[in-house]
């Protein structure tokens, strides 16, 4: 068979897989390639209102009823909006709030993070019972301004005893106080479980490869390590995720030596066979040999000599941004790495290399503006009269790789957590890497309180661990280029037997089989696949 005409049946073959696959599972990670295969349930005029929603679609699955919402301009969907959530959860309107001609059982506004239960049949917005986001599970993405939303909330979720969704149909208005509604009469209705549920995502906590370099970055909260009530549960996260190099964050009152101390106990290793940097909170532990550190601000950089595993040293931003609506002190910080990271670019620093791998790692604070993530990426000072001119962050001059890590067995993309906080979870923290020199491995965020009973015994883990701090781990495996992309398994060819990975993760956000990284494995995965294929 010539190469013309296996590309042909091959593309011919998947042609007839996508016809027969049902859009793809809702991933609630920022991402919205997975919504594109999803009706639109409601179009709505441009210019009706200071908030304007133009386009609404809607989803579900057994746990989550989920929506995209979508604007002409960029807004932060967790603060300073007035725009209201209304749902009548058994769609009957004469139970609940008596409002927009629906009977609601939820009111949130989105903008203040909080909103009302009703039990009863009322006219009064301010009766009920006040509820925040963690009684809906409520999560939604991106944490940083967009035109583009996504948001889920809980079918599961209960306030005082009372299941929130009753009824296999609800109906749903979003008002504004600035005049906008969606739709502008009626409600947008929902059927639940109409389509077949999505298939499980359990993924494997080990390495996709055993000579993989595994990193973390881990914010700490603030010396927990060392509080008795959560040292355990530090304990059995680093015994099950078994890192190469921690970045850590929120280690004020313990040196760097009494950091290593602490973790390589966990990590069955004496303080010998480890090595550490640190300024500020910021700690960095490392198996293989530290080259060089010096401070940024309140970050540390960080080269390791991993040349023997990676093919040449990684330098390491372990990184931690001002948090909350310091958006200029972060976009500083982040110019001010930027800037040395050019620097070395250019041959401009005498102990590291131009050509050398990066990796940026923390908590980078993400809430706010975007464009503070865009930077990191695509290597855009904002502060060019203090820190200079763009740069061209990776080795060819392309941008960096955001991975957009998973958690092992949630579609959800959520690094950091607090409960009883005012914000929903989001994704503040990331690892973001020099993909032109550097293969990712597997990309994952730990969180055992979405973990199965039987992958939590197998790593020895306990539900409750990854609540001894309000981040959670990244994990970020590190491989040496192959050279090839399209070979999934590893074996120097791309054939069928990647194909065969590639068809069986089709539709899916498989981190193996992504190989643009967009969240969503389709046809422009197969044609990267199809440039690498092996006569």
């Amino acid at each position: 068979m010539t190469r013309a005409h296996t590309i042909a049946t091959l593309l011919f073959t998947t042609t007839i897989t996508q016809v027969a696959t049902a859009a793809p599972p809702i991933t609630i990670e920022g991402l919205f390639a997975d919504w594109t295969r999803r009706p639109v349930a409601q179009r709505d005029p441009q210019g009706d209102g200071d908030l304007d929603i133009v386009r609404v679609k809607l989803a579900d699955e057994p746990d989550w009823f989920q929506f995209l919402i979508e604007s002409p301009v960029d807004f932060d969907l967790s603060e300073n909006n007035e725009l209201v959530l209304l749902i009548d959860t058994d769609d009957d309107a004469s139970t609940g709030l008596q409002t927009e001609g629906i009977g609601a059982e939820v009111r949130f506004v989105l903008g203040d993070r909080e909103g009302r239960f009703y039990t009863n049949p009322t006219s009064n917005s301010q009766s009920g019972t006040q509820i925040w986001h963690g009684d809906l599970s409520l999560q939604g993405a991106p944490t940083v301004t967009s035109n583009l939303f996504e948001v889920a909330l809980s079918r599961n979720a209960a306030i005082n005893g009372e299941s929130v969704f009753t009824g296999d149909t609800i109906a749903m208005v979003l008002v504004d106080g600035g005049g906008e509604r969606v739709p502008d009469t009626g409600a947008l209705r929902h059927v639940f479980d109409l389509a077949a549920p999505p298939p499980p995502r359990d993924v494997s906590l080990d390495k996709e490869r055993p000579g993989d370099v595994r990193t973390i970055s881990w914010n700490v909260l603030r010396d927990n390590p060392w509080e008795s009530e959560e040292s355990g549960k530090f304990a059995r996260m680093i015994q099950a995720i078994e890192p190469d190099i921690l970045n850590l964050q929120e280690i004020y009152d313990h040196s760097p030596n009494q950091t290593r101390n602490r973790f390589v106990v966990w990590m069955d290793g004496t303080s010998n066979d480890w090595h550490v940097a640190g300024n500020n909170d910021c700690k960095t532990i490392s198996r293989y040999p530290i080259l060089h550190s010096e401070p940024l601000s309140g970050n540390l950089v960080v080269l390791v000599d991993t040349t023997e595993v990676l093919g040449r040293p990684l330098l390491i931003f372990n990184a931690h941004t001002p948090c909350c609506s310091n958006d200029d002190g972060r976009q500083w910080e982040i110019d001010e790495m930027l800037q040395f990271l050019g620097r070395v670019r250019a041959g401009n620093h005498d102990d590291i290399p131009s050509d050398v791998a990066v990796q940026i790692a923390g908590d980078l604070n993400l809430v706010g503006f975007a464009q503070q993530l865009e930077s990191l990426v695509d290597g855009d000072i904002v502060n060019e009269s203090e820190f200079g001119s763009d740069i061209a962050p990776d080795v060819d001059g392309s941008p960096l790789l955001d991975p957009f890590p998973l958690q092992t067995e949630s579609r959800l993309a959520y690094t950091w957590r607090n409960d009883w906080s005012w914000y929903w979870p989001g994704r503040l923290d990331v690892t973001i890497i020099s993909d032109s020199v550097l293969e990712p491995g597997r990309q994952l965020v730990l969180e055992t309180r979405r973990m199965s009973a039987a992958r939590l015994a197998e790593h020895g883990l306990q539900a409750e661990d990854s609540g001894c701090s309000d981040h959670l781990p990244i994990i970020c495996d590190l491989r040496e280029p192959s050279g090839l992309l399209g070979d999934l398994d590893g074996d120097g060819l791309v054939n069928g037997s990647d194909l065969g990975i590639l068809l069986a993760a089709w539709d899916t956000d498989s981190d193996i089989a992504d190989l643009n990284g967009d969240g969503i494995v389709n046809g422009q995965d197969l044609g990267l696949m199809l440039a690498d294929w092996s006569d």
